[in-house]
């Protein structure tokens, strides 16, 4: 059996855990590595699924492919022109584009365009296309337009790559030139049939459009008369009654306080100019003759200055200088005083002049300003006016407007209708014609034999490993390990004959070399390794539900304690029902368990003396067993309330007094699941072990039957009922997998694989044949 590891369990006592591990385990879980060779054990363990899956699937393929008649493809290539109202491609606008395109698709996928194009196939090609799709070409046109509609919707498959205007239209027929006909036919049913429906749509829009534009063009006309006679009548013209008004009056105000200020102004230039002739200066007044006389007094000035130092005053020649210096600066002086008087005279003139000017402007600005005064207050007055008919004005002015406005609408969007009928918004122009191929694309066994290989392999995988996780059965021991963290202490397997139901009979006694009986000793040994040495131990022996086989085991382990040695009571406890131990406990003609409790019985009685030593016999190979050392505490009829003796305590006492006088005390408790005595009578035992039905028991049973008895309370698992040959096929890497390789150890009876019947009844929960 597996490799055991000691923990630490209930009351200080050592606990075995196996520390095996599945590959099923691995890979149901993401705590374990699951590697290349798990895979393979996951497949190999449903081979059988796998292999009729793939098996199906491929040859269903591969007759359809030698059967099916043979199909060519033609295809022709559309670019798709996307034109707006006015004539402008719009081709390069990609984000436009998209939505356009795939609308062009739909359109060609429609069966109206597929209508189409049959009614457009004359009589002969007609029923070409309707012998190639395997149809009736006799009937009336209609009915063969209908089944060719039908025909060729299936024929067809429309494809538009992204980011490109172009459509690929492809047809798939029994002959290259129905293939190419049809597919040369598409582009022009699609734009016919746009056509036809568009225009006759627009075409009853634009009469419709007419008839109300010249009903706007009316009014319009009418409302435009109005205003203009209400404008005459009032002596309006166009903006009077308006913001205009009130623009005119201001500007023109503006105007006449601008003149009002020149006028200001030119007055006070005048005076100006009459005050700055009388302050003007003739200081620097000048002439030509009075520049000379200057320039001459320079000249003598600086002869006289290089001579006087050096020949003094009294020199003729500094006299002469002298005499003539005087005379010329007399002369400048009375020239000064002429060109004084002369620019004097000048200014005042000009002074005169200038002023004369400005009170000229002045008197011009003054006339203006009053002018335009006159004209501001008219204005003013007019305005007044106007303002008492501007609601009036504004109401046929509105109306006018409205008017207008609805014609100009009107006359816009016949001219839209118009341009549509001529250039259409999305128009597809066939660019590649498709031509007659005679390299057909259908059927390709090889190809599609291997595809329907491969994708049935892959379905089939998936369907192993879904199957592989939906399987919540408890089979192996490191499922316990990992899911509930409890040791497994054996499988038994199941026999051929089903069990026996005599005590005597039962494989450990009856082959001791035998595969079952070599569990069972294992079994056994593993639960009394929890037990401290040299002490007698009781056990617990309970299930998740019925039919799981507890009682069978509990009989199993009582014989294989037998065989080595040990003295055995069993305390049949699942009084609710009749089991096999009640059957057992009648042929052996045992005191009642109810006369046991009520001291009716002595145990001292059954048991004889209370040592645990067995005799080594004197020749090994004739020893026999003793069957006195097995005591057996039942009913030979179900009780009806079993509850009762759990509430009294006596049990409690009976199995101290038990563990007194045997070596090992088994207690056959009720399924835990089906009655709550399995929870109490848990604190009559040492250990409580949990029989698993081999493939049967659930995980879910499983943690509600922990949830219920505690999983402190619990020793651990012993799962019954173990298809070996199952359990090694399904290669879950434990020791089970290798027994085939190790079975000439053994004598029979072999472990048992259910037959199809069995599987059946199992899956059913009907093959229940141990209590």
């Amino acid at each position: 059996m597996s490799d055991l590891v000691i923990q630490r369990g209930r009351a200080g006592r050592g606990r075995l855990v196996r520390a095996s591990a599945s590959p099923v385990d691995a890979f149901n879980t993401s705590n374990e590595q699951f590697g290349l060779k798990d895979l393979l054990r996951v497949i190999v363990r449903h081979r059988a699924m796998l292999l009729i899956v793939v098996g199906f699937s491929t040859l269903a393929t591969l007759a359809w492919q030698l059967t099916a008649q043979d199909k060519y493809s033609a295809t022709a290539n559309v670019q798709v022109e996307l034109i707006d109202d006015v004539g402008t491609n719009q081709a390069d606008v990609q984000a436009k584009n998209v939505q356009r395109i795939a609308n062009e698709v739909k359109l060609y996928r429609s069966r109206a365009v597929a209508e189409k194009v049959a009614e457009d196939l004359s009589d002969k090609d007609l029923n070409r296309v309707l012998k190639g799709a395997g149809s009736d070409p006799d009937g009336s046109r209609d009915k063969r337009i209908a089944l060719a509609t039908s025909a060729i919707q299936d024929m067809m498959s429309i494809q538009a790559e992204e980011g490109s205007d172009l459509i690929e239209v492809t047809a798939v027929a029994r002959t290259p030139k129905v293939a190419a006909l049809i597919a040369n036919s598409y582009p022009l049913a699609n734009a016919a049939l746009k056509n036809e429906k568009n225009n006759g749509r627009r075409g009853d829009l634009l009469a419709s459009l007419n008839s109300e534009r010249k009903k706007r063009a009316k009014q319009a006309a009418e409302a435009a008369e109005a205003l203009a006679d209400y404008r005459l009548s009032k002596g309006m013209f166009v903006g009077s009654g308006t913001a205009e008004d009130l623009q005119q009056i201001n500007r023109i105000a503006a105007e006449a306080a601008s003149a009002q200020a020149m006028r200001a102004g030119s007055a006070a230039q005048s005076a100006a100019v009459a005050r700055a002739a009388q302050i003007n200066t003739t200081a620097n007044a000048t002439s030509p003759v009075l520049q000379a006389l200057e320039r001459q007094e320079a000249d003598l000035a600086a002869e006289y200055a290089r001579l006087s130092p050096t020949y003094g005053e009294n020199y003729p020649e500094v006299a002469r200088l002298t005499a003539q210096l005087g005379e010329v600066r007399r002369r400048i002086s009375g020239e000064r005083e002429r060109a004084v008087s002369i620019a004097a005279q000048v200014a005042n003139t000009e002074a005169a002049r200038l002023t004369q000017m400005s009170r000229g402007e002045a008197n011009r600005d003054a006339a203006r300003a009053g002018q335009l005064e006159g004209i501001v207050g008219r204005l003013t007055s007019l305005a007044r006016n106007n303002t008492a008919n501007t609601v009036q004005l504004e109401e046929l002015d509105r109306a006018a407007n409205v008017s207008a406005k609805a014609y100009t609408e009107i006359a816009e969007r016949i001219s839209q209708v118009r341009s549509e009928m001529l250039v259409g918004g999305v128009t597809s122009t066939l660019i590649s014609p498709a031509i007659a191929n005679d390299d057909r694309v259908s059927p390709t066994p090889l190809k599609m034999t291997v595809l329907a290989f491969m994708a049935s392999s892959l379905l089939g995988l998936l369907l192993v490993f879904a199957r592989e996780l939906m399987d919540d059965k408890l089979r192996t021991v490191s499922q316990v390990r990992r899911l509930f963290s409890l040791p497994t202490f054996g499988m038994l397997p199941i026999l051929s004959d089903g069990g026996t139901d005599k005590f005597e009979d039962s494989p450990v006694i009856a082959d001791p070399q035998s595969l079952f009986a070599e569990v069972a000793r294992s079994s056994l040994a593993e639960v009394s390794a929890l037990a401290p040495k040299d002490k007698s131990q009781s056990v617990l022996i309970t299930s998740p539900l019925p039919g799981d086989g507890k009682s069978v085991v509990t009989l199993t382990l009582a014989a294989a304690a037998m065989v080595m040695g040990k003295r055995v009571v069993i305390v049949d406890l699942d009084l609710r029902k009749a089991s096999i131990l009640q059957q057992i406990h009648r042929e052996l003609n045992s005191p009642e368990l109810l006369d046991v409790l009520r001291g009716k019985v002595d145990l001292k009685s059954l048991s004889g003396p209370a040592s645990r030593s067995a005799d080594m016999p004197a020749n090994y190979g004739e020893s026999e067993i003793d069957f006195q050392r097995l005591t057996l505490l039942s009913t030979t009829s179900p009780i009806s309330q079993p509850a009762a003796l759990l509430a009294s305590g006596r049990i409690h006492r009976l199995i101290e007094d038990c563990k007194a006088r045997y070596d090992l005390v088994l207690i056959n408790a009720p399924a835990t699941l089906a009655v709550r005595d399995a929870r109490t009578m848990c604190e009559f035992a040492d250990e409580t072990v949990i029989v698993a039905r081999w493939g049967v028991t659930t995980i879910d049973q499983m943690r509600a039957t922990l949830e219920l008895l505690g999983q402190e309370n619990i020793a651990g698992v012993l799962f019954n009922q173990v298809d070996y040959a199952e359990h090694a096929r399904r290669r879950y890497g434990d020791s089970i997998e290798f027994y085939i390789h190790a079975a000439d150890y053994y004598q029979p009876p072999e472990p048992a694989r259910w037959g199809s019947i069995a599987r059946i009844r199992k899956a059913f929960g009907r093959n229940h044949s141990y209590a």
